[in-house]
């Protein structure tokens, strides 16, 4: 089995076919006008010139940053523009074992055999992809765009330990996530376990003192003190009888008084999913 090699040379030409000499061959970001190097060889450590002048033949050694994608632009020697391509990407290639920019799709790398999105028979940092144990694999490095998140970067993990190239923070331990719109910052004061607990609730309500109307309706019994008048016979009186009112003995101050209150606990405690937070060094 044989694989097309990629073209050793950059080469460009004039409208009538002829080596474009001493051409120049601007490099910029996509879609911008910001400079973007490039490289004179697959190395990444000498940079073009840019913009690269072409030689007696038309060409230039051109290799591109896999993680960027550019805009070229193509003058002749007088800086008359020929053409512009804009989000122009270098071609996927395998290097020390890593597949930069490249799709795979029902291929076989080493034992490693990938079916559209599947992949059995290899391994990931030493742990085994589609065998019974263990299951999943654990990602120490990082590459491509992952490379170039800034330094100072805060991501979450859920994994123990900090990947490589990443510092683990502890200052905060045993808290909630809240996502918010405005700044962010840290808050409260109960730590997440002891907050999402069985919590008991006992206590006692407000006293209250009961009005006229609040009493419910009721009656008092009393036994009127005895006595009897005699009247003779034929003898008239003016005033026959008229007994004095009477009132029940009274109790009581007024006083506000309290209703206990006893409830079942709540069961507040929630599953939840261990997480870390580190910052990219």
């Amino acid at each position: 089995m044989a694989n097309l090699g990629p073209a050793p040379k950059a080469q460009f030409f004039t409208a009538d076919g002829q080596p474009l000499v001493g051409g120049k061959v601007y490099t910029y970001a996509a879609g911008t006008a910001t400079p973007l190097a490039t490289y004179t060889s697959a190395s990444g450590t000498s940079f073009n010139t840019n913009p690269i002048i072409l030689d007696g033949r038309g060409e230039c050694s051109l290799w591109f940053s896999p993680a960027s994608s550019y805009k070229i632009k193509l003058t002749d020697s007088n800086d008359v523009e020929i053409y512009v391509v804009d989000n122009v990407t270098s071609s996927g290639y395998v290097s020390g074992g890593s597949i930069v920019n490249s799709s795979i799709a029902n291929g076989t790398i080493s034992t490693a055999t990938l079916t559209g999105n599947t992949i059995t028979g290899g391994t990931i940092d030493g742990a085994v992809i589609g065998s019974v144990t263990p299951t999943t694999a654990t990602f120490t490095t990082f590459s491509g765009a992952w490379a170039a998140l800034p330094a100072g970067t805060k991501m979450l993990f859920v994994q123990t330990a900090a990947p490589t190239g990443w510092t683990k923070l502890t200052t905060d331990d045993n808290k909630a996530l809240r996502i918010v719109s405005g700044t962010a910052g840290t808050g409260g004061s109960v730590a997440f376990t002891t907050a999402f607990s069985s919590q008991a609730i006992t206590g006692t309500v407000d006293g209250h003192v009961l009005t006229a109307a609040e009493i419910p309706s009721h009656s008092h019994s009393y036994t009127a003190a005895g006595g009897v008048i005699g009247v003779a016979a034929g003898t008239s009186y003016n005033v026959m009888w008229s007994p004095g009112g009477s009132t029940t003995g009274a109790t009581g101050s007024g006083a506000a008084h309290t209703h206990g209150l006893t409830a079942s606990s709540l069961n507040l405690a929630v599953q939840y999913v261990d997480a870390i937070i580190a910052v990219k060094v």
